[in-house]
């Protein structure tokens, strides 16, 4: 298994690459601990909906994106994956403008399935949305 840094240079290697969902949003990892994440969202104009706030879609691909930076941090990304099977969002509040933080946690991790949360904020610091989310995890092929 890969050291800590180079696993952790790894994620943030895979969320940087131009080509990926997380670079069409404007995605960002901000920090990487054991278990933890941290990703930030600028608010654009091409992530508002109709109503002028952020869209629900890029706010529930900002807490799936954290989870599952927080879940790579314990796996052994050579010979496993992730697959998000669930997740559920609560949202709290809109966000016009500024940034959205996430803040990544896995709750629980075993062979096969992982459990982890996610809180959203605002540049204000004030939470937006909460998030959990099921992983199953797999040998790669």
């Amino acid at each position: 298994m890969e050291n800590e840094k180079s696993r952790y240079e790894r994620i943030i290697r895979s969320r940087s690459d131009p080509s990926t969902f997380y670079m069409l949003l404007g995605m960002r990892v901000e920090g990487l601990e054991e278990g933890k994440s941290r990703l930030v969202l600028p608010v654009e104009r091409k992530l508002l909906n109709a109503g002028g706030v952020v869209h629900g879609g890029a706010l529930a691909s900002l807490a799936d994106a954290a989870i599952a930076a927080a879940l790579a941090t314990l796996m052994d990304l050579e010979r496993e994956t992730m697959i998000t099977v669930e997740m559920k969002i609560n949202y709290l509040a809109p966000v016009r403008d500024g940034w959205v933080s996430a803040e990544g946690k896995v709750i629980q991790k075993g062979k096969s399935i992982a459990v982890g949360e996610a809180c959203l904020y605002d540049s204000g610091g004030r939470m937006v949305a909460k998030a959990t989310a099921t992983f199953m995890i797999r040998e790669r092929a």
